[in-house]
């Protein structure tokens, strides 16, 4: 009993498993490569155990509060990479575009489980994250364009099959167990945090093994610091972005703008673009994406006690 429970909360130290999984992805590439092809079918059964651990009704209710779904996905696609186009085309525009990128993205796949280990609502971050990745495939390529002057070709059919297979097909699988086998699922569901870390530690390491080269030989201390005072940035503006709802909204709110769709952000940058000083700093932001969750989590964590 005792072994069991130390192997739970191993697998439940979300700080661990992504200290590993980057590095195991960085060190050891080739070991992790062959399931590269394999990105979308674990970011789907995340998903879908976060969808197990939703209830629907309530789900629904959050679309009753159309002003903060509006705020906030208003903010997400359009305001802020406007806002931090024209910053770093100030100080840094060789990192603009980049940044922009990065910015424009929609809330990442993984913010409910992320959400759930930050002690935020899982039900406000699943709808976020619909809504804003439904908007994205028509909202990234026209505000690049507007912006950086490059009109980036997005394939709408195939992002939207993508976002269908990821979202919607898990989610509605979800509650259709839910439906008939709530009983069983309510038996299984404590081990459902320590599948998705693992799952999500898998993916982290993927990600980093693909990008392995570019981020050794690229490394560049500029990018890095640039890139954690944006995410404690994102952090600070979307806990305060909607100052009237309760610390469990803000902290979802804020692990929703802060913690993007990065692995779009790198497929985008990659197919649409040469230049290092766009790819490297979109493929170095997993270090604080990976990273600012863990000291977030713990001052988190202490306001709600």
């Amino acid at each position: 009993m005792k072994i069991l429970n130390f192997i739970q909360n191993i697998t439940e130290s979300h700080y661990l498993i992504i200290a590993v999984a980057f590095f195991v992805g960085l060190l050891h590439p080739d070991s992790v490569l062959w399931a590269s092809p394999y990105t979308t079918f674990i970011l789907a059964t995340v998903f879908f155990l976060s969808a197990l651990k939703i209830d629907l009704k309530k789900v629904l209710r959050q679309l009753d509060d159309k002003l903060t779904l509006v705020i906030i996905n208003i903010f997400m696609l359009f305001i802020l990479p406007i806002i931090i186009y024209y910053l770093f085309g100030l100080f840094f525009p060789s990192l603009a575009i980049a940044f922009l990128i990065l910015a424009a993205m929609p809330i990442g796949m993984t913010t409910p489980l992320l959400t759930e280990i930050s002690g935020g609502r899982q039900s406000l971050a699943l709808v976020l994250t619909v809504t804003t990745s439904l908007l994205a495939p028509l909202t990234v390529p026209f505000v690049v364009k507007l912006l950086a002057g490059a009109s980036v070709e997005v394939d709408v059919l195939g992002m939207f099959t993508l976002l269908a297979t990821v979202i919607y097909i898990p989610f509605f699988l979800a509650q259709f167990f839910k439906r008939f086998w709530q009983e069983k699922i309510n038996k299984v569901s404590p081990l459902f945090k320590s599948l998705s870390t693992i799952l999500l530690g898998i993916l982290i390491m993927i990600i980093v093994a693909k990008q392995s080269e570019i981020l050794i030989e690229g490394f560049n201390y500029l990018y890095i610091v640039l890139l954690f005072l944006f995410f404690i940035a994102l952090h600070f503006i979307g806990y305060f972005m909607i100052p009237w709802r309760d610390k469990r909204d803000k902290i979802t709110i804020s692990v929703c703008v802060t913690y993007m769709n990065f692995t779009l952000a790198i497929e985008i940058a990659n197919k649409f673009f040469n230049d290092p000083n766009i790819i490297l700093p979109i493929v170095l932001s997993i270090i604080p994406w990976a990273i600012m969750i863990i000291p977030f989590r713990r001052i988190m964590m202490k306001k709600i006690s």
